[in-house]
C-alpha cells in the first residue's frame, strides 16, 4: 500500500473562515465573531490558585495514559488529563487532514509536563547554562525508538510567547508525515510543518491554517526570495542553515504553502495535490510546479500580494475525536518511576552523566524497575560500553519480556562495536529482534536491524532485503534505511536497482549529512555497476580465450607415431594423446594473485592504517600497525565490505584507496590458516586521527 499523501483534504471541514492577522479575530459569513483564543495557550493557563498549595506539598508526579500518549506531570491529575486530551486532539486533526489510516499505529509519545521553570530546567540544562540564552517553554525530542515532548505549564500567552507550541507542532508534523511521500522539495517539507504548526484548538472546534504572526513579521521586514531561489534550496544551501537567512526561508515556505493550500480551498481546485502527484511520479520539481501550481513569475506576483493581506483563510473543523479526558487512566507514579522517565529523556538528549545519576537513584528505590535497567543500558551503549549495556538490557528483558524496546536494545547491544558477530551472538540477536517485531509489528528499527544482521553474515540476503523494504515502507523518510537497501541490492548483485534506489535517496536528502551519505551510496553503486561490467567483460574474454584454445587444440592434435626413426626423433616435440595442455599463467587473465587459505573464525584488530595499496578494479590491501605488530589484510572487492566511521563524519565521498591511510581503525577479518597476522577483510570501522 502506498503511503498517504500530505496533500490536505477537506474531510471534516465545516466552513472556511478569515482570520485577521493583526488582532486575533475571526470573520465568517460577513459576521464578526468574538476573538479566537489560540489553542497554543492551552497548556500554559493551568496552575491558577493551585500553584501555592502544590508548592507547599512534597512533589508528586502523576502518570496519565491516553491511547497515543503517556503524560508525566507534577501539576496534578486534572492538568495531566487536559494535556493528554489536547495532544490527542491535535493528532486526530492531522491524521484526518492527511488521510492517515486509523489502523496505522505510531509508537506512544511521552510528554513530560513540568509545572514550572524549576521543574523543567533540570531536563534542559543547556538552555540555562549560558546567561541570556533562550529559556524554551517546551521542546520536541524525536528519535528512531522513542519520542518525547517536554513542557512547562506556567507560561502565559504574552507577546514573547505568542506561539509557544508552534515549534513543537512543527516537529510533530514531521513525525506524523514520516510515513508519507518523502520526495517533495525542501521548501514544501518545511512549509507544511509551518502551516500545520499554527493549528489552533478550542473546546469544540479546530482552526487549521491560522496565520503565523512570527512569519508575517519576517516577511514584512525582509524582501522575499525569488521563487527560483526558494525552489532551489537544498539540504546544503546556506538559506537552510545560516540563521540570518533561514528565517526568510521558513517564513516564505509557510506563505507559499499557505497560499497554495487555501487557494485550492477557496477555488475548489486540487492543484496542490496534482503537484505532489507529479513529484511522486518523478517529475522534476520545476516542471511539476509549472504544470500544477503556476509559472514562477506569475506565482511570485501573487505571493507578494498575498503576504500583505490583513486576513487569511483558515478551515474550521469540529473536534474530530470523541474522547473524554476524564476517561484517561491516571495514577501516581512512584518516585523511582518518575526518576526513570526523566532520566531516559536526559539520556536521549545526550546528558549521560545526569541521566546515570538519576537512574542510580531510581534503582536504589526500586531495584526491580525494568524501565530503569533499560535506560541504564541505553546510557552505557551510547558511551560504547557495550558489555555493560548488554548486562543491563538482559536484566530488563528478564524483568519484562514483553517490552519490545528491551528486546530490541538487547539485540543491538550484542552486535554493536562488532562488524560481524559470531554465530552464537547472531542467533541471540536474531531471536530478540524477531521477538520485538512480533510484539510491535510497526516498529521499523527492528526490521532494519534484523536486515543488517543477516546481511553482515551474508545469510538469507533475500529475506534481509524484504526486511529493509518493510522498514522503508514504515518510515519512507529514513535515509539510513534507503542507504542500507542500496548496499543489500549490491550484495544481491542487482547493481542497476542499487543505482536507482540511491538516486531516489539523493533526491530526498534533507540535510547536508543525508546528502553526503546518499551521494556516497550513489557513487559506490555506480562503481559497483562499472565493476560488474568489467567482470562481465573479463568473463567473456576468458570464455573466448578458452574457446579459441580448445579449437586450436582440436585442429593441431597430432597422431601417435608408430614407426620410423625420423618420426621418432621428432616425437618429443609433440603432445602425447590424452595429456592435458600446459595451463596459461593466471596473471595473463588479469585475475587476483593467489592468497593464503583463510578460516571461518572471525578476528578483530585495532590500530593505525600504516599503508594502503589498491590494484585491479577493487582489490585493497592494508597494513595495520597495532600493539601486537603489523597485520597484512586484503579484500578482492572493497565495495562489498562495510565501512563505518566512529565519532566523526567523513568529508565528501570516502575513497579507501586514498582516504584511510593514517586513520585509526578496527578491522574484522578472517585470519589466514596458520598465519593470524594475515587475512581477508570483512569490515572496517574508522576513527578520527
Amino acid at each position: 500500500m502506498p503511503p498517504p499523501s500530505p496533500a490536505p483534504g477537506e474531510r471534516g471541514i465545516t466552513e472556511f473562515i478569515l482570520i485577521d492577522s493583526r488582532p486575533a479575530r475571526v470573520y465568517t459569513n460577513a459576521m464578526l465573531r468574538p476573538p479566537v483564543r489560540t489553542c497554543l495557550a492551552f497548556l500554559f493557563l493551568f496552575l491558577g490558585a493551585q500553584r501555592g498549595s502544590v508548592a507547599a506539598k512534597p512533589e508528586t508526579w502523576i502518570e496519565v495514559r491516553s491511547p497515543d500518549f503517556v503524560v508525566l506531570t507534577n501539576a496534578g491529575e486534572k492538568q495531566g488529563c487536559r494535556v493528554a486530551f489536547q495532544f490527542e486532539m491535535i493528532r486526530a486533526v492531522f491524521r484526518q487532514l492527511f488521510n492517515i489510516s486509523s489502523a496505522a499505529k505510531d509508537p506512544p509519545i511521552t510528554i513530560i509536563a513540568a509545572k514550572d521553570e524549576t521543574s523543567l530546567k533540570p531536563l534542559l540544562p543547556e538552555f540555562w547554562a549560558k546567561k541570556g540564552s533562550m529559556h524554551p517553554a517546551g521542546i520536541y525530542l524525536g528519535g528512531p525508538e522513542k519520542n518525547y515532548v517536554a513542557l512547562r505549564l506556567d507560561v502565559t500567552l504574552n507577546a514573547e510567547t505568542e506561539e509557544p507550541f508552534e515549534s513543537i507542532y512543527h516537529e510533530y508534523v514531521h513525525f506524523l508525515t514520516r510515513r508519507m511521500i518523502a520526495q517533495i522539495p525542501l521548501w514544501m517539507v518545511e512549509g507544511l510543518a509551518e502551516f500545520y504548526g499554527n493549528t489552533r484548538i478550542e473546546s469544540d472546534r479546530v482552526y487549521v491554517g491560522a496565520p503565523s504572526a512570527s512569519n508575517l513579521r519576517v516577511l514584512h521586514a525582509t524582501p522575499p526570495l525569488p521563487l527560483s531561489t526558494l525552489f532551489a534550496v537544498t539540504a546544503s544551501s546556506p538559506y537552510y542553515h545560516e540563521e540570518n537567512k533561514a528565517s526568510i526561508f521558513y517564513a516564505e515556505s509557510w506563505a507559499l504553502t499557505h497560499y497554495l493550500i487555501t487557494r485550492d480551498w477557496r477555488e475548489k481546485t486540487h492543484y496542490f495535490g496534482e503537484f505532489l502527484e507529479l513529484l511522486g511520479k518523478g517529475t522534476a520539481p520545476d516542471e511539476a510546479a509549472r504544470k500544477a501550481i503556476g509559472e514562477p513569475v506569475r506565482l511570485q506576483n501573487e505571493l507578494t500580494q498575498y503576504i500583505y493581506r490583513f486576513a487569511f483563510t483558515a478551515a474550521r473543523l469540529p473536534v474530530p475525536a470523541k474522547m473524554d479526558a476524564n476517561d484517561f487512566p491516571a495514577q501516581p507514579a512512584s518516585e523511582a518511576e518518575s526518576l526513570a522517565i526523566r532520566a531516559d529523556f536526559l539520556a536521549h538528549d545526550r546528558h549521560f552523566q545526569e541521566a546515570q545519576e538519576m537512574l542510580e537513584a531510581a534503582l536504589k528505590l526500586d531495584p526491580k524497575l525494568a524501565a530503569a535497567d533499560e535506560s541504564m543500558g541505553f546510557v552505557l551503549s551510547q558511551q560504547r560500553k557495550f558489555d555493560e549495556a548488554t548486562r543491563w538490557y538482559s536484566k530488563a528483558v528478564a524483568l519484562n519480556s514483553q517490552s519490545y524496546l528491551a528486546n530490541y536494545y538487547y539485540a543491538m547491544s550484542l552486535f554493536k562495536g562488532v562488524l560481524r558477530p559470531d554465530a552464537e551472538t547472531a542467533a541471540k540477536a536474531e531471536a530478540s529482534l524477531r521477538t520485538a517485531i512480533k510484539i510491535a509489528p510497526d516498529f521499523a528499527p527492528a526490521y532494519a536491524s534484523l536486515a543488517w544482521l543477516l546481511a553482515s553474515r551474508r545469510e538469507r540476503l533475500d529475506e534481509a532485503h524484504m526486511m529493509m523494504i518493510t522498514a522503508v515502507t514504515l518510515e519512507p523518510g529514513n535515509m539510513s534505511y534507503r542507504i542500507n537497501t542500496v548496499n543489500l541490492l549490491e550484495m544481491l548483485g542487482r547493481g542497476e536497482d542499487a543505482v536507482r534506489v540511491a538516486k531516489l535517496a539523493a533526491s530526498m536528502a534533507k540535510t547536508p549529512e543525508e546528502q553526503t551519505e546518499a551521494l556516497a551510496a550513489l557513487s559506490n553503486a555506480e562503481h559497483f555497476v562499472e565493476s560488474q561490467g568489467k567482470v562481465k567483460d573479463q568473463v567473456e574474454a576468458l570464455k573466448k580465450q578458452l574457446s579459441e584454445a580448445e579449437a586450436a587444440e582440436t585442429c593441431q592434435t597430432p597422431t601417435r607415431v608408430e614407426t620410423g626413426a625420423a618420426n621418432q626423433e621428432g616425437s618429443d616435440s609433440h603432445q602425447v594423446e590424452g595429456e592435458p595442455p600446459t595451463p596459461s599463467s593466471t596473471s595473463s587473465l588479469g585475475g587476483p594473485a593467489p592468497r593464503p587459505e583463510v578460516v571461518e573464525t572471525l578476528k578483530e584488530v585495532a590500530g593505525t592504517i600504516q599503508d594502503v595499496k589498491c590494484s585491479g578494479a577493487s582489490t585493497l590491501e592494508i597494513t595495520l600497525r597495532s600493539s601486537a605488530g603489523l597485520t597484512q589484510l586484503y579484500t578482492h572487492n572493497y565495495r562489498e565490505i562495510s565501512f563505518s566511521a566512529v565519532n566523526f563524519t567523513p568529508q565528501g565521498i570516502l575513497n579507501p584507496c586514498t582516504d584511510i591511510k593514517g586513520l585509526r581503525a578496527r578491522v574484522a577479518y578472517h585470519p589466514a590458516k596458520d598465519q593470524p597476522r594475515q587475512g581477508e577483510i570483512v569490515g572496517v570501522g574508522l576513527e578520527r586521527k
